[in-house]
């Protein structure tokens, strides 16, 4: 994997990274009702990298608390996504991100997964 850009606060994360046909956003920290819209922006920017042949994989997995706020950027994400034709796929490897996930039902709706590892496409 090839890193784009790193970009950090006190409170949250980023760093996006190539992996073949996806676009990878590594999230790491607490995303709640202070850090929800840098969390929308974020996934904003690294949709711009996606198209109809690549997938935007969020990594979740070094989260360490996902507040509602959090879930509710995420679904607004998957119907940006779905509106535009392309794939969004989470990485929910962490019981911060799992549990949140799964109690809501979200599951059903987004795409999710509980290693990167599942969450790269294959390559050719």
């Amino acid at each position: 994997m090839t890193s784009a850009h790193h970009t950090s606060d006190d409170d949250l994360n980023f760093r996006q990274e190539t992996a073949g046909p996806a676009t990878v956003l590594r999230v790491t920290g607490q995303i709640d009702s202070d850090t929800a819209a840098r969390f929308r922006q974020r996934l904003a920017d690294a949709r711009q990298d996606v198209d109809a042949e690549t997938t935007l994989v969020v990594d979740l997995s070094g989260v360490t608390y996902m507040a509602s706020p959090g879930l509710s950027v995420l679904i607004e994400a998957h119907n940006e996504h779905q509106r535009l034709g392309t794939r969004l796929r989470v990485v929910a490897g962490s019981r911060a991100t799992r549990v949140p996930i799964m109690t809501t039902g979200l599951h059903a709706q987004l795409d999710v997964v509980i290693t990167l590892a599942l969450a790269l496409p294959p390559t050719s």
